[in-house]
């Protein structure tokens, strides 16, 4: 357990999570991951492009020809349906990392069709008089930022619709009103930049929580796993112990009776939970109270060190005192026990040994 746990944290990612270099199990996580994240997304973007071209289309519709502006609305809306219908088609398949795959390179290849559609307004706004229209640059530049937000996990996918979609428009500018187009060219290529840069951003944070994930899984598998182990060797320790007709006794740190099996009621005629709570005042003969403690003591050098007890009277209720010999074990440290166990049985008397005084 501790082999795995140690290998669990070593190997997590830092703040600075290494993105090179990695394996391929983490390279193969982390592409299934981001098609699911732009599978997810892709409904979003899918609403927002057909949206908007209904609102550029009334936008524009007293101003350029129906003729041109029709057929692109219809475009738009016509590539967002099949891109519907392939998320469609994929969602009610059977998923797998290798369909996911697939739907990411469509996803993509839709993505740029889309970017160069929408790059094709601002040629057309340029024809027919609109390219000073505030309106041109405020859907531009949201649907730039839409594809950051609904593609984010994938940087390829942003670009490839943010360069078919922007550079069209920086070269129009440039092109159709001289020095200052010159100056609102340089600010459209500077947003692309920025989109860009924000883009990769959010995809290396991205891969950062994947990873993160994934050693976190891990991390929860190895802790789970131990505790399952623990609780089976509790089990097992409690079936050996509840078996056996030895007594045994677990004393907490400060001497207080936590545990108690059940051949405590065949040596003390007394149960189990008469004893829980009462410390070794109550349960060892005072005459032998100060070995007990000594030999308490003494195991406490190692952990899991048995100390010989030849003799010591206990009683378990308000019974007499009865003479076991045993061993007292340190296990403190042992998770479920915590404690000092007491393991012991009756001892025959001799003729020559005779029991403390009852007091």
């Amino acid at each position: 357990m501790i082999t795995e746990l140690k290998s669990a944290v070593t190997t997590a990612p830092s703040r600075r999570a290494r993105l090179k270099n990695l394996s391929r199990v983490e390279s193969v996580k982390l592409k299934v991951e981001r098609a699911a994240l732009l599978f997810r997304g892709a409904p979003t973007a899918i609403v927002i492009s057909i949206v908007n071209a209904i609102i550029t289309g009334i936008v524009a519709w007293s101003a350029v020809s129906h003729s041109v502006l029709l057929p692109w609305i219809g475009a738009v809306i016509l590539l967002a349906s099949i891109r519907a219908g392939v998320w469609l088609r994929f969602r009610f398949s059977r998923v797998s990392g290798r369909a996911m795959s697939r739907f990411a390179r469509l996803h993509v290849f839709f993505m740029a069709i889309n970017g160069a559609l929408w790059g094709a307004l601002a040629p057309i706004f340029a024809v027919y008089g609109m390219l000073s229209h505030a309106f041109l640059p405020f859907v531009i530049a949201g649907m730039a930022a839409a594809a950051v937000i609904s593609a984010g996990a994938s940087w390829r996918a942003v670009l490839a619709f943010n360069l078919p979609l922007l550079a069209p428009l920086a070269a129009t500018y440039a092109l159709a009103l001289g020095e200052n187009g010159l100056a609102i060219s340089a600010v459209v290529v500077l947003f692309a930049g920025a989109t860009a840069y924000l883009a990769l951003s959010v995809q290396k944070m991205i891969d950062r929580s994947i990873l993160l994930h994934t050693h976190n899984a891990a991390l929860f598998d190895a802790i789970q796993k131990q505790a399952d182990e623990a609780h089976i060797a509790e089990q097992r320790f409690r079936a050996l112990v509840e078996a056996s007709h030895d007594v045994t006794i677990i004393f907490s740190p400060e001497g207080r009776v936590t545990y108690a099996s059940p051949s405590v009621e065949t040596v003390f005629d007394a149960s189990p939970e008469q004893l829980i709570g009462k410390t070794t005042k109550d349960i060892v003969h005072a005459d032998d109270i100060s070995q007990f403690r000594a030999v308490g003591e003494k195991s406490l050098s190692t952990l899991g060190q048995a100390v010989q007890l030849d003799h010591v009277c206990m009683k378990g209720g308000e019974g007499e005192y009865k003479m076991l010999a045993g061993r007292l074990t340190n296990m403190l440290y042992v998770p479920g026990v915590e404690g000092f166990v007491f393991n012991g049985g009756l001892l025959k008397e001799e003729p020559h040994r005779r029991l403390h005084a009852v007091p």
